[in-house]
C-alpha cells in the first residue's frame, strides 16, 4: 500500500483488517497549500480491476460519537468518489486526531484513524480503497486552480449577454469593461466554481463565496 510519510507524524494510522473486503490501497494528505481551502475526508473506491466503483457506502466516524449520533455516510459517485468535510482540531503533540474512516463496515474495511484538522488549519485526507490484494493506479496531481479556470472559460463561445449577477458587478467595480459570456459553472478539485469572461479579466469564485471573488487577467 503507498502511505504518505506526512501522515504518521500527526498521529493517523492504519488498522487493517485482514480478512475484510476492503483493503486501504493508499492513503494521502493534502497540506493547508494543497488542499486550498478544503477540508475533507476524501474516498476513492475501486472495483476488482482498479476501475471506479460507483455506489458503494462509505463512513466516517469519530471518537466519542454518542450512540444516538450515527456516523457520517456517503455513496461513491460514477466516478468512484465521495468526500465528507471535517471540523475537529488534531494536536499533533498528543495525535488526538478524532476521525477515522472505513468502507461498508468495520467488520469488512481496514480503517484508517486519527485524522483531524491539525491545529486548526484545513487540510486534506485522501483514501483509496479497493478489494483486498488490488494495487490501483496513482491518483492524477490536484488541478492548478487558476489554470483550470481558464481552460474550462475557453471551451465556451465569448460574447456579450446580459450584465446582472454577483460577478458582473465585481468586474464593474474593479474596470474589467464588457462582459463576453454568461456564466459558467466548473466542477474543479470537488468544489463548484461560478466563472465569467470580461474584456480584460476572468471573474471567478467558489459557488456561493461571493466575498472572495478574483480575477485572473486576460
Amino acid at each position: 500500500m503507498q502511505w504518505d510519510d506526512r501522515l504518521t507524524p500527526l498521529g493517523v494510522t492504519l488498522k487493517p483488517k485482514e480478512n475484510g473486503k476492503w483493503s486501504a490501497a493508499q492513503v494521502r494528505y493534502q497540506d493547508d497549500q494543497e488542499a486550498q481551502g478544503q477540508h475533507h475526508i476524501w474516498f476513492t473506491v475501486l472495483d476488482d480491476h482498479a476501475k471506479p466503483r460507483a455506489n458503494v457506502k462509505v463512513f466516517v466516524d469519530w471518537v466519542g460519537r454518542d450512540v444516538d449520533d450515527p456516523p457520517t455516510a456517503r455513496l461513491t459517485d460514477a466516478d468512484g468518489r465521495a468526500n465528507v468535510d471535517i471540523y475537529a482540531n488534531l494536536d499533533p503533540a498528543k495525535k488526538n486526531g478524532p476521525y477515522f474512516a472505513y468502507v461498508e463496515d468495520k467488520d469488512k474495511s481496514d480503517i484508517v484513524a486519527g485524522m483531524g484538522l491539525p491545529l486548526k488549519h484545513h487540510v486534506n485526507f485522501l483514501l483509496t480503497f479497493a478489494p483486498r490484494n488490488v494495487v490501483p493506479e496513482p491518483p492524477p496531481p490536484p488541478q492548478d486552480v487558476p489554470t483550470a479556470i481558464e481552460q474550462a472559460a475557453r471551451a465556451v463561445p465569448w460574447m456579450p449577454v446580459n450584465n446582472t449577477g454577483a460577478l458582473w458587478n465585481f468586474a464593474k467595480a474593479n474596470g474589467l469593461q464588457d462582459q463576453q459570456t454568461d456564466e459558467i459553472q466548473a466542477h474543479i478539485n470537488g468544489q463548484e466554481y461560478l466563472l465569467q469572461v470580461f474584456n480584460l479579466g476572468i471573474v471567478y469564485a467558489k459557488m456561493g463565496d461571493w466575498a472572495n471573488i478574483k480575477v485572473i487577467p486576460k
